[in-house]
């Protein structure tokens, strides 16, 4: 019988889904309900276009009548039913001027758009509102959510590489689900805590998967606020930049229904290569006999692996292939519905992921799956409700159900993990055991592999799967009163939003199946355990609560934004917040209590005849992860603005300029993230099991003091500063900017460094300073040529950080320093070459307490007393992340046609090889390993003499050298997508608003020395030990119709 807490899972889960299910079908009534035909008094009809061509989806509406409206086809062609006897018509379009036009005489209109050159209706969304372009004082940086939805990826993260400049990211790895994509704004300033900026959609906070979680049909508009102008509002958030999000809501008119559909394929980057038994036995004899070992394998052996004539014996297996197949496809579909009324505008999505792995079915019909496997659903219901002139509502609704997938194949050290055995030559050297006897049953060579696991076909087959779950909910639901009875611009708003996350997870496993060994002399079978002939029965396994999150947050908010005459505007808000939250995690046995987070936080902003612009934001808050009389801090930060352009002097003498505008910025913002425990300022009792009392020599359980804790312990704070320049040019054909930034973060929580001999957990302190500085660059060309459109974009982003002081033992070195190098430096020695002959290494510094012969790695003795120890060392290399990632991104239309490409790049930082990924007899054999030391290739060899036992100098883990570092600097072909929309003639013949066509990849290209030497994706982590699931590019092909 099911114990109570599963049946409470199961009944958690099943009203979830009842819930979500619920909510779909009732929001989807209420909209055929609500869609109300009116009587037409007057047809208007028209074109809509700039000076050569015709604009598509631009915006009409009724003057008057917010309810009535459409918007132009692909022809740029409209028709119009006024509906309140009004003779004014409504244009507007991102990037044009509004025009309101007279349409009381006969039609048709050709109306004709106006480039927006100076900015003056784009705007952007900060935090807590929307700024206009060219009166904003702060580093923002946007991206439409149309432009996302071109890169085939579903984590949002992957999509904004090259894109936005100060967005620096790396993908980790490719596994359905799982990419594990590191996102960092304008780089990392901390070596103690995450640099994860701040997530938010719709105003309201989400944890940093939430990016990997959203589905990119949602999305209208995409901000990165970079400087402390734009992120003090969250005071102690802000620190580490912020991402806001907007998702998309209806827009007054008729219905309108669009359906997306995409179906592509994921295959490997790059696949990896391994040398085949052959050549693997050769290199273990040759490397056996440099240990004066006698060889393993004998000239018969050599032989039958040569030529293949003994399969069961003397196998030969590429295990990359056996195990992989060349292509696993993805699904992706979405259908949402907008539209408005007098009193409701309303936007419902649907959307549906599928990604397979890449991994072979060899489930044999047993019911399950056992491959590496995403799958995502998402609802988001947005509703705008007008509840009277001055009141009105906004209720949002949204959820995400994910599941995922991974084969049960417990191996060497408990990594449960295909890949990691495919680069081990403990585990599947090419020789290990052919795949399938001749009986068809598993086979096994006993000895051949030294960790002695089990067939990994047959645990792929027959070990089962481990399945992840997890539910989110998220409601808010917001109220806006125009306060303008009392004084005009002055409102006030007031949120309430709530999520839930719920977790768990099940199992289908079984550990024990028979393989055996085949003797093809005599056909015998002998069982790789003779305890074991029977496969075991499969164990079910369920963990009904293996997480829940709960988020209430609360916030109240006036706001003031008011132009007197033409010259004057001044805006402000003032706001209250208050968010709790609750996690539970019963898989590590923590059940945390309610955390706490509350402030204020105010805007006050000046900007005359958009000329002159002053802002100054802040925020006081704090939470209760800190001490009492700690807990709070206030954050402010001032900017400034001067658009030259529209200074007369100027204006006169370069007219090419719309825009020319100087911002600056200075303040302070902090961040609170102090990991896991909430009580960092506690002290903390563990249980111990070592206290001895009298003579006897058991042991007892007692508390003892753990860590000890600090009541003066507070958040990380950082000042910075930023300076930059925009311009726009010849009627907004040419844009860009640049800016120079510099972060100073202090109070970076750091460990004391103290003898060993105190024999206590010291607490973190405030003491870390790092110094984070660099710069950003974005220009942009856009043109039409008749018919033919272009537009270019490149950017490019630097931002380079210093350790000023943390605290670790005084070196006897200066080198051996971490402070003063950048955040992730590694201290290792530097390679000087191979040994060469006997008479050189009696003549050269060697380690100590080592014998190394000739070809072996040698390293520089730095301090010159003739041996090589720790203090030999000094920081080598750059870290694993990149200081320098640029963009370049392409757009063409004609006519239909459109050909977007985005390339992306990065520079200056390395990667590590390391241990399993590299490491001869560690590793399996690579081509790399060809080119070995021998005393025939000395000159030219590249890697050191191979030895089969373990030999410390020559180890990439035990003696960490920059041999073993390689230059990451890449550039890919990230997006390409050639679309083309069927004419919109063709349209109004079968009755469909449009129909677009496509096809897109993601990873297309990759130009790097990293896979070239040591085959390893330039964007995995260093350090790594093979284990990563291989990067994807993705081809993919779609539709997209609207009704």
């Amino acid at each position: 019988m099911p114990s109570p807490r599963t049946r409470t899972g199961n009944n958690y889960c099943k009203r979830l889904k009842s819930f979500m299910m619920k909510s779909i079908l009732a929001t989807f009534i209420c909209l055929t309900c609500l869609v109300v035909p009116a009587l037409a008094q007057r047809t208007v009809t028209g074109t809509v276009r700039t000076e050569d061509q015709p604009l598509f989806n631009v915006n009409i509406v009724e003057k008057g009548v917010p309810t009535n409206g459409t918007t132009s086809d692909g022809d740029g062609k409209f028709s119009l039913k006024l509906k309140g006897g009004s003779n004014t018509v409504i244009f507007t379009m991102i990037g044009f001027m509004r025009k309101e036009v007279n349409v009381s005489g006969n039609g048709p209109f050709d109306i004709k758009m106006e480039v927006d050159a100076k900015g003056v209706e784009e705007v952007v969304v900060v935090g807590y509102g929307k700024q206009k372009k060219i009166t904003n004082t702060g580093a923002v940086t946007s991206i439409t959510g149309e432009a996302i939805r071109q890169t085939p990826s579903p984590n949002i993260a992957n999509t904004l590489m090259g894109r936005l400049p100060g967005y620096i990211s790396q993908q980790r790895g490719g596994r359905p689900g799982a990419e594990g994509t590191e996102f960092f704004i304008r780089g990392i300033s901390s070596y103690a805590s995450a640099g994860t900026p701040l997530i938010i959609v719709d105003d309201i906070e989400l944890g940093a998967g939430a990016l990997s979680l959203l589905d990119p049909n949602e999305i209208e508009t995409l901000s990165i606020l970079k400087d402390a102008s734009t992120t003090a509002i969250y005071g102690v958030k802000g620190a580490n930049g912020v991402i806001v999000i907007t998702t998309r809501r209806g827009k007054i008119g008729p219905p309108r229904i669009a359906f997306r559909s995409e179906t592509g394929m994921q295959r490997p980057t790059r696949s990896k290569q391994y040398l085949g038994a052959y050549e693997s036995a050769l290199l273990t004899n040759e490397a056996m006999k440099n240990d004066n070992v006698t060889p393993r394998f004998t000239d018969i052996d050599l032989q039958k692996f040569k030529d293949g004539s003994d399969p069961y014996g003397h196998p030969d297996i590429d295990w990359y292939k056996t195990l992989t197949r060349p292509m696993a496809m993805q699904f992706r579909n979405n259908l949402d519905v907008s539209g408005g009324l007098d009193f409701l505008n309303y936007f419902i999505s649907v959307g549906y992921l599928y990604q397979n792995g890449i991994l072979k079915d060899f489930s044999e019909g047993n019911g399950f799956n056992s491959n590496y496997y995403h799958r995502r659903y998402n609802f988001r219901s947005n509703l705008d409700i007008t509840a009277t002139k001055s009141l009105n509502f906004r209720l949002d609704l949204s959820g995400i159900m994910g599941e995922t997938n991974s084969p049960n194949v417990p191996g060497p050290f408990g990594n449960n993990n295909v890949f990691f055995e495919m680069n081990g030559y403990n585990h599947l050297p090419p020789f290990a055991y052919p795949v399938y006897n001749p009986d068809g049953s598993y086979g096994f060579i006993l000895n051949n592999v030294r960790d002695n696991i089990n067939n990994i076909v047959g645990r792929l087959a027959l070990d089962g799967y481990n399945r992840s779950f997890s539910n989110d909910i998220n409601i808010n639901l917001t109220g806006n009163q125009d306060l303008a009875v009392i004084t005009k611009g002055l409102s006030a708003r007031v949120v309430v939003a709530y999520s839930n996350n719920y977790n768990f997870s099940r199992s289908l496993t079984r550990t024990t199946f028979p393989s055996f060994q085949f003797n093809p002399a005599d056909s015998t079978y002998t069982p790789r355990d003779p305890n074991i002939y029977r496969i075991q029965k499969l164990g079910l396994g369920y963990s009904p609560l293996a997480g829940l999150g709960k988020r209430l947050n609360l916030q109240a908010q006036i706001n003031y934004d008011r132009t007197f005459g033409k010259d004057h505007r001044i805006y402000g808000l003032v706001m209250g917040a208050q968010t709790t939250s609750i996690s539970v995690n019963t898989s590590t046995g923590s059940e945390l209590v309610p955390s706490n987070f509350r402030g204020f936080t105010g805007r006050l902003g000046y900007n005359f005849r958009q000329k002159y612009m002053f802002e100054f934001n802040g925020a006081y808050n704090g939470s209760d992860r800190f001490a009492a009389g700690k807990r709070f801090g206030f954050f402010p930060a001032f900017s400034a603005g001067w658009n030259v352009a529209e200074e007369p002097f100027f204006a006169n003498a370069l007219p090419v300029f719309s825009l020319f505008k100087f911002r600056g910025s200075y303040g302070f913002t902090g961040v609170d993230g102090v990991g896991s425990n909430s009580y960092i300022y506690d002290y903390v009792f563990q249980r111990n099991n070592s206290y001895s009392f009298g003579e006897s020599h058991n042991t007892f359980s007692g508390i003892r003091e753990g860590t000890l804790g600090n009541p003066n312990v507070t958040w990380e704070k950082e000042k910075q500063w930023n300076i930059a320049a925009e311009f726009t040019m010849l009627k907004g054909k040419i844009s860009g900017s640049f800016d120079l930034f510099n972060r100073y973060r202090y109070d970076i929580l750091s460990e004391r460094s103290i003898p060993a001999m105190f024999g206590q957990d010291v607490p973190v302190v405030n003491l870390g300073r790092v110094r984070n500085k660099g710069f950003e660059a974005d220009l942009t060309y856009q043109n039409t040529y008749g018919k033919f459109g272009l537009r270019v974009n490149a950017n490019v982003s630097h931002a380079k950080n210093k350790v000023l002081f943390r605290d670790e033992e005084q070196p006897r070195y200066p080198g051996l320093a971490l402070t003063g190098h950048p955040i992730g430096s590694i201290v290792g020695y530097r390679f000087d070459g191979f040994y060469q002959s006997d008479e050189d290494i009696q003549k050269s510094a060697k380690p100590n307490g080592s014998l190394p012969r000739p070809g072996d790695l040698k390293y520089k003795d730095l301090n010159g007393d003739n041996v090589i120890d720790a203090f030999d060392r000094e920081v080598i290399g750059n870290p694993n992340l990149p200081n320098t990632i640029g963009g370049l991104n392409i757009g063409l239309t004609y006519k239909g046609i459109s050909l977007n490409m985005g390339f992306q790049g990065a520079a200056f930082f390395n990667l590590r090889a390391m241990a399993e990924a590299i490491d001869p007899f560690s590793s399996n054999l690579q081509p790399i390993h060809r080119n070995r030391w021998t005393p025939e290739t000395k000159n030219t060899a590249t890697f050191p003499s191979l030895h089969y036992s373990t030999l410390l100098t020559n180890s990439s883990r035990d003696y960490p050298s920059d041999f073993w570092f390689v230059r990451g600097d890449y550039l890919r072909l990230r997006t390409v997508e050639l679309g083309y929309d069927l004419p919109a003639s063709l349209m109004r013949a079968i009755r469909l608003k449009s129909v677009k066509v496509y096809a897109n990849g993601f990873n297309l290209l990759t130009w790097s020395k990293a896979f070239e030497k040591y085959q390893m994706d330039p964007e995995i982590v260093s350090g790594g030990t093979g284990e990563h699931y291989p990067q994807q590019k993705v081809f993919n092909v779609g539709i997209q119709v609207g009704f």
